[in-house]
């Protein structure tokens, strides 16, 4: 991965995180002028069998991307949280891609395949990037898969 040189912080700030699960805006402080942010996609949702001797894969996680956003203070920026994949029905299904979480001026985070059954490999995120946990679980003998977790926004930013 990367590394990414974050800018200096004044002295006498105080260092905040917030994390974001759900919502369309997020106001930007007052004295505020970048926030790191880490964006996380959705997880896929795992596969599905239908018999005892088949198995389904877990889906992957969604992909991890850290970035520095230049900020305005007061300003809204638009935001949107990847969901979770949902888990595939019993039977030869395949579980559903996670979706992708996106924060305006930053790069967006792709969410992850679902997993497939019956010895097929299981999808890659398409796009390079840490990969979270947040992937639905296979199954396994005439079982539906689990579904993916929802990615997040994670906000560290100085006042």
């Amino acid at each position: 991965m990367a590394s990414t040189v974050f800018p200096a912080v004044a002295a006498g700030k105080t260092s905040k995180f917030e994390r974001l699960t759900s919502g369309t805006d997020w106001t930007v402080p007052t004295g505020v002028t970048y926030v790191n942010a880490t964006l996380i996609g959705g997880g896929g949702g795992g596969g599905g069998c239908n018999t005892g001797s088949e198995h389904g894969f877990s889906g992957t996680g969604g992909q991890i991307v850290m970035t520095t956003v230049t900020t305005t203070p007061g300003a809204s920026i638009s935001y949107a949280i990847g969901a979770g994949g949902t888990g595939a029905a019993t039977g030869i299904n395949r579980g559903g891609a996670g979706g992708t979480t996106t924060f305006t001026g930053a790069t967006s985070a792709v969410g992850g395949n679902g997993g497939r059954t019956n010895g097929n490999s299981v999808g890659t995120v398409g796009l390079a990037g840490e990969i979270s946990p947040n992937y639905g679980t296979g199954a396994f003998g005439n079982q539906g898969g689990g579904a993916g977790g929802a990615g997040s926004i994670i906000l560290e930013y100085w006042v």
